[in-house]
């Protein structure tokens, strides 16, 4: 039986359809905003902007982070869009089972993106600045409480390597144990790959 070519077109448009329809979910389904920032991160004295949405359709709730610069025709072009640095609000996809910890916080100072992020015991911050077309990994600080007695303060500078661990009683300043160390990493880590529990490692 030969088919008629109005219903083979008919199928084209149909198909078609439907994919795009299946594409526009999944582009628009990040539809609640939770952050909004913006500051010069490309040092053109022009503000970029970050914006911090969650997916309303997916049972995980992904949460996904956007990074907008400023083009020389004054518009923002998205140069960064990752869901993988901010964990899923319900990562196994049961609305009971929430992640662990709060969506982290985000912060442009000086050109820099500071995400601030509870951790396990305490808390840490994670500094990106754009350089060579990529946002990338600077300066991790830390602040954690072994659950007892001591606190550990950290700064580590990924661009030098140098890692200072201090080991504190808690609410004292006096320094029980210092600990330094070089770790360089080359390349630095791009804001785009990372994922949230690769920041745990560092």
């Amino acid at each position: 039986m030969k088919t008629s070519p109005f219903f083979i077109l008919l199928f084209l448009l149909i198909f078609t359809t439907q994919i795009n329809a299946q594409s526009s979910t999944v582009k628009d389904s990040f539809t609640l905003q939770l952050q909004e920032k913006k500051g010069d991160l490309n040092n053109d004295r022009i503000d970029d902007k970050i914006i911090v949405s969650i997916d309303t359709i997916d049972q995980r709730r992904s949460i996904q982070l956007q990074i907008f610069l400023s083009q020389p025709d004054g518009k923002l072009k998205r140069v960064v869009s990752t869901t993988q640095i901010i964990e899923a609000m319900y990562p196994n996809g049961g609305k009971n089972q929430t992640s662990e910890y709060q969506i982290p916080t985000f912060e442009i100072e000086e050109g820099i993106i500071n995400m601030i992020s509870e951790i396990k015991g305490g808390m840490a911050s994670y500094s990106f600045k754009y350089q060579k077309g990529n946002f990338e990994l600077i300066h991790i600080s830390k602040s954690t409480w072994d659950g007892k007695n001591t606190t550990t303060e950290t700064e580590y500078n990924l661009r030098t390597g140098n890692k200072i661990d201090v080991d504190k009683n808690l609410g004292s300043e006096k320094i029980l144990n210092k600990r330094e160390k070089k770790m360089p990493l080359k390349p630095l880590p791009k804001i785009q790959v990372l994922k949230h529990f690769d920041l745990q490692n560092y």
